[in-house]
């Protein structure tokens, strides 16, 4: 259901050659696990909600996934079952909680944009690693999302 709405405008700093496209203002509606999700991102690395929203909708250039497509399948089934360790997380909602608190130091900030871009990261792999195995059809049930 959504239940959220983001007024969503395009003022993150870019590339320099991204700097001179035109800005729009957009209003999304955003699933309320959506808009949780961008909400700790945003308190955590003390960004607006519209930049990490704009961030996620346009990731930055550099961001490239390795080659899955010549994978064997059994290397394609561990992509697809990737989880980030449990010290990961746990250190994340340290720095949530660290943020609810006090202003995090620059270090801090750093460390919570890392985190966070890692299990982006790991989820973006997943995401494709699911796909090619759905693509060759031996995609195991237990990864079904909608089964």
């Amino acid at each position: 259901m959504y239940e959220q709405y983001c007024h969503a405008m395009d003022t993150a700093s870019f590339a320099k050659e991204e700097q001179t496209m035109a800005v729009h203002a957009v209003t999304l509606e955003l699933p309320d696990e959506v808009y949780q999700r961008a909400q700790r991102v945003a308190q955590a690395t003390q960004r607006p909600l519209e930049e990490v929203v704009i961030e996620w909708i346009r990731p930055p250039v550099q961001v490239k996934l390795p080659e899955l497509e010549h994978l064997p399948n059994d290397e394609l089934l561990r992509a697809a079952r990737a989880t980030l360790p449990p010290e990961h997380t746990q250190r994340l909602q340290e720095l949530l909680a660290a943020q609810q608190q006090r202003s995090l130091s620059e270090d801090e900030q750093r460390e919570a944009v890392e985190l966070v871009e890692q299990e982006d990261f790991v989820t973006l792999r997943k995401a494709r690693a699911l796909f090619l195995l759905k693509q060759r059809g031996i995609l195991p049930d237990e990864l079904l999302l909608d089964p």
